[in-house]
């Protein structure tokens, strides 16, 4: 299978958002990724707007329902033919959170490169508020549950054919969340443990490695952390694209 360039990145749902999306639209035309998975796309005109910008650049795309909101904010832009695609929700309906009507979840994307296949995961799992994620933590029982939810979906893969899932796990790349999930779906982390911040940091929180790439065991790749810069916006104003980074890995 030859090279396959991913991108994801969480767009941040609000603070001008039609402004960075336009932007965003613009850098990713003008990028060589084949791949690109988006996270907090949940605005319905928003998620229009921003497909109508890509439509050219990334004729391929994968989402789920769209209706009240767009299943889990997450959409998955391609440049190679999409062989099919499925959502499922991870987040737990009891009790009920945000992310619960949000219909937080996984969105596993078949590909055709070359004759082959290879399946891409792009997810968003609930957020821990709090930047608590020891043991002893009550909301780390729902992050480890869904992390449980989201690893066995990853199993069902058809045995043999490549994965990589990417994301915004809100978990940190070094937490004994985001070991169990390793051990749990048989992946390997990309990023090898490094827990440089993928959030922007912000005064009194340095951020985290909150955004990943795993992959099949076996499978060649390497990743890195981009979009970290300003960009001038069609309003004429100097913005970071998101409060994340983007995390960028090339497989195969």
């Amino acid at each position: 299978m030859r090279q396959v360039r991913i991108l994801s990145f969480n767009t941040l749902y609000n603070a001008a958002p039609k402004v960075r999306l336009r932007a965003l639209a613009e850098t990713l035309a003008e990028s060589d990724y084949d791949v690109v998975c988006l996270q907090e796309l949940w605005i319905l005109r928003n998620f229009r707007m921003f497909r109508s910008l890509t439509t050219d650049s990334f004729p391929y795309a994968a989402h789920g329902l769209r209706f009240p909101t767009v299943a889990g904010g997450l959409l998955t832009l391609s440049r190679i033919p999409l062989v099919g695609h499925r959502y499922v929700t991870v987040a737990e309906k009891q009790p009920w959170r945000r992310e619960t009507l949000l219909r937080k979840g996984v969105l596993i994307t078949r590909l055709a490169v070359d004759g082959e296949f290879l399946t891409v995961a792009n997810t968003h799992l609930s957020a821990n508020h709090h930047s608590d994620w020891s043991k002893a933590a009550p909301f780390t029982k729902v992050q480890e549950r869904e992390l449980a939810t989201l690893a066995g979906h990853l199993r069902k893969v058809d045995s043999g054919e490549p994965v990589v899932v990417v994301g915004d796990f809100n978990v940190p790349r070094d937490s004994w969340l985001f070991e169990g999930f390793l051990a749990n779906s048989g992946l390997r982390d990309v990023f090898e443990g490094d827990a440089a911040t993928t959030f922007r940091p912000v005064p009194g929180w340095d951020g985290a490695a909150l955004d990943q790439v795993a992959v099949s065991p076996g499978l060649k790749a390497s990743a890195e952390v981009v979009l970290k810069d300003k960009v001038r916006t069609v309003d004429g104003q100097d913005r970071y694209l998101s409060d994340h980074y983007g995390v960028a890995a090339a497989i195969g």
